[in-house]
């Protein structure tokens, strides 16, 4: 049965009710009794009511039904994920939810009623909870055995998230744009080992399993307590000015940038010979990487800091699951060198890759003096729609000055000529590529092949091919730091605050209606499998 079938069939009913047939004597019956597979109730503006019973359906999403008022599923014990999303007239209480046994994800979306959230120990295998735009939701607190992922978002009554003693694996938490969320306590959680946060004034996370914590999305932050985090080893608080009160005793930590902070705040442990605290603002040069997943940015940002620690990956998932920073001097002068994930991350929102890309611009609160766009290969649909998702949705006017596109994987970058004949292609391609390179402040061809390569059997110019590459890279470096030094961009460009630029993201995803993760998990299996080291 095919979901055009089931559209033609339904689209304009007021009510739907199907229930799966069993027996051989069920064979005359509507073929829609044999659902199976994925299924979506989508746009259907008459539906008031439908109910599911005994299908064979592994994945459903109910979207844009603005009448609907009623949900009943039963039985649907192969069904693995369900989303329920901009539906305004539902609430919590007009579902009735039976034997989902099979649930592993639950997504709600812009359900304006839902002022509380289903009873998740009414599934048990429940792994991932994801809740966006649910205006009227206040607390949060529910029990889940198996839950390891939970997102909320853009809740804008939620005041507080409780209870997280009853998530006893819960190893992911992001609370992003919960403006009256002003406190958080997931000290009790000792599985977690990632949390993203904003607009909080008070945190306390001891006893957790993070080993790397950005606070840049609390502008307002003042009282952090991180006691016994046995595996933080990182902590970037450079967009916390207001933070006072910082207890880190019993962490990994060995050393913490306060030069942000003020300068009466109090560290715990006392004992500074164990923490090294820095407090001194020196001058940087900061270098913002963005592109697309897999494109060589992180590989770019190892070659400009002669360092390996960005990861380097062609995977569709992302490597760089945060934003990373590395110093460095290039003609004695100051670099830094900020590399944020990658776009088009095949288990990453819109909104969520956005979020940490701005994460990483904040933590530069002095501003940045250049930002690398980087492209593997030529432009491509997916490259331009990239640019311009980032200029809209983050930067302000004045941004493309300071924009240069670096153009990875060309053997070619030191011939003046190549590089120039290439460019005259790329303008001469699409009216769409041109505009944005003429908008850029210029072109920088490089080749970054892979070092980190892994010797065969009977490989005998393996070591040869790794030093021809080092150079390679090592010339590449020249270029672009010789290239960036000659723009002369000493003034920073500033990007507006955390609640300016939230409220951007927010509004483009809204626009662009891309408040949704779509993947094809059959896809990313696949991209997965196939991938190949940078």
């Amino acid at each position: 049965m095919s979901q055009e079938k089931f559209n033609n069939q339904y689209s304009n009913e007021k009510e739907i009710d199907i229930v799966g047939s069993k027996s051989i004597f069920d064979f005359f019956k509507s073929e829609f009794t044999k659902l199976e597979g994925s299924l979506k109730i989508e746009g259907f503006k008459n539906l008031e009511k439908f109910s599911l019973k005994d299908l064979k359906l592994n994945s459903l999403k109910i979207n844009d039904c603005s009448q609907l008022n009623k949900v009943y599923l039963s039985e649907l014990t192969k069904l693995a994920s369900l989303t329920v999303r901009n539906c305004p007239r539902l609430t919590t209480d007009d579902c009735s939810l039976i034997k989902l046994t099979s649930l592993k994800s639950l997504t709600i979306i812009n359900c304006s009623q839902f002022n509380k959230i289903f009873n998740l120990s009414l599934f048990p295998k429940l792994e991932s909870l994801t809740i966006i735009e649910c205006s009227t939701l206040t607390k949060f607190d529910y029990s889940s055995v198996r839950l390891t992922n939970l997102e909320i978002s853009d809740c804008f009554q939620l005041n507080q998230i409780t209870g997280f003693s009853k998530l006893p694996k819960l190893e992911n938490l992001s609370v992003r744009n919960c403006p009256k969320l002003t406190k958080l306590d997931c000290s009790s959680t000792k599985t977690l080992i990632e949390l993203e946060v904003s607009d909080l004034e008070e945190l306390n996370c001891s006893n957790t399993s993070i080993d790397e914590l950005s606070l840049n999305l609390c502008p307002n932050i003042t009282k952090l307590t991180c006691l016994n985090n046995k595996k933080l080893n990182k902590l970037d608080l450079s967009n916390c000015s207001k933070l006072v009160f910082l207890d880190c005793t019993g962490s990994k930590l060995t050393s913490v940038d306060l030069s942000y902070c003020p300068e009466s705040i109090k560290v715990e442990p006392s004992d500074q010979k164990r923490l090294i605290i820095t407090r001194k603002i020196e001058k940087f040069r900061n270098i913002l990487i963005v592109g697309r997943t897999g494109g060589g940015k992180s590989t770019l940002a190892n070659v400009l800091t002669e360092t390996s620690n960005f990861k380097e990956s062609a995977y569709a998932v992302s490597q760089t699951k945060n934003f990373k920073k590395v110093d460095f001097k290039w003609n004695d002068k100051n670099f830094r060198v900020v590399d944020t994930i990658g776009v088009g991350d095949t288990k990453l929102s819109t909104e969520n890759t956005l979020f940490k890309i701005a994460e990483g611009i904040l933590s530069m609160p002095e501003g940045m003096n250049h930002v690398l766009y980087v492209i593997d290969g030529r432009f491509t649909g997916d490259e331009i729609s990239t640019f311009n998702m980032i200029k809209d949705s983050i930067f302000k006017s004045g941004i493309l000055d300071y924009v240069t596109i670096v153009r990875t994987k060309f053997s070619n970058f030191r011939n003046k000529g190549e590089c120039e004949t290439d460019m005259k292609k790329m303008r001469e391609e699409n009216e769409l590529i041109a505009e944005i390179i003429n908008s850029c402040n210029g072109v920088i061809h490089v080749d970054n092949p892979p070092i980190n390569i892994i010797e065969e059997e009977d490989d005998d110019d393996y070591k040869d091919r790794i030093l021809v590459n080092k150079n390679a890279r090592k010339k590449s470096r020249k270029k672009v730091l010789d290239d960036l030094e000659e723009k002369n961009m000493d003034e920073h460009f500033k990007s507006e605050n955390w609640d300016v630029l939230c409220n951007k993201i927010v509004e483009y995803i809204r626009n662009n209606n891309l408040q949704e993760l779509e993947i094809d998990p059959d896809i990313l299996k696949l991209s997965e499998e196939a991938c190949l080291i940078l």
